[in-house]
């Protein structure tokens, strides 16, 4: 009864690790990679400084009776203004539940102003840069975009200036917002697309509860558990335990 029992779990632990070993590599590497790698250049932190150049105010009588004239009081809570320092311009991102607008401030007036042009995004991002980086193309996107695309889940329309550089590094900007909404270069795709291996997940890449990761996680369970037991039942030691028993 030993014997085949031990030949029995000997089998399925040689085909559980057959089916996952695979698996288990791309576990193994996406480990790696995401524990050895510099999450500053995934990021995107390391060309440019994402982090928004903001400034305090108050909510002033003129400025809600700007907001009244705007149509933006109606849902307006004082923590939905944001002080925004655009290149040498001061603006407020004010937001509401009918959505964003952007109010430029110029000696305590208020008035309201359009989206950013393509110029002004690419002053914007320019402004932002560490170092001077040449810029390869602008382009707006517009449309909504696949689960697989890199800008994923992120706001549109949006703006791509794509850097002159060996990371292939774009730079979203919602032009409504006047905000950079996220960075990706080649490090950040890598990375990505380690991430989907690592959770199973082919098209969103960020939901890791599905069915495949879980009954893979079980069968990396039963695997480790089959070897544990092989090892039990081949052990000399614990024979010659048990011997004693």
């Amino acid at each position: 009864m030993s014997r085949k029992l031990h030949l029995t779990t000997r089998k399925v632990h040689r085909y559980l690790g057959l089916f996952i070993g695979v698996q288990f590599l791309f576990w193994t590497l996406g480990g790696l990679y995401f524990s050895w790698n510099n999450m500053n250049d995934v990021h995107g932190k390391t060309l440019l400084d994402k982090s928004e150049k903001s400034f305090s105010f108050k909510v002033s009588q003129s400025l809600v009776r700007c907001l009244d004239l705007l149509e933006l009081k109606e849902g307006f809570k004082g923590d939905q203004i944001q002080g925004v320092i655009l290149g040498k311009d001061s603006i407020l991102r004010v937001s509401n539940e009918k959505g964003t607008r952007l109010i430029a401030l110029s000696h305590g007036t208020y008035r309201l102003r359009n989206e950013l042009t393509k110029e002004e995004v690419l002053t914007f991002v320019e402004s932002r840069l560490y170092e001077p980086i040449p810029v390869k193309n602008t382009e707006l996107l517009k449309n909504t975009v696949s689960k697989h695309h890199e800008y994923r889940g992120k706001p549109l329309p949006a703006y791509i200036v794509k850097l002159e550089h060996e990371t292939d590094t774009k730079v979203y900007v919602h032009p409504e917002l006047a905000k950079i909404t996220t960075v990706r270069n080649n490090n950040w795709r890598r990375f990505d697309f380690l991430w989907m291996l690592h959770v199973m997940d082919f098209e969103t890449r960020d939901e890791i509860t599905n069915w495949m990761l879980r009954v893979f996680s079980i069968l990396g369970l039963l695997t480790i558990l089959s070897g544990f037991y092989l090892f039990y039942l081949s052990s000399s030691t614990i024979r010659k335990i048990k011997q004693q028993f």
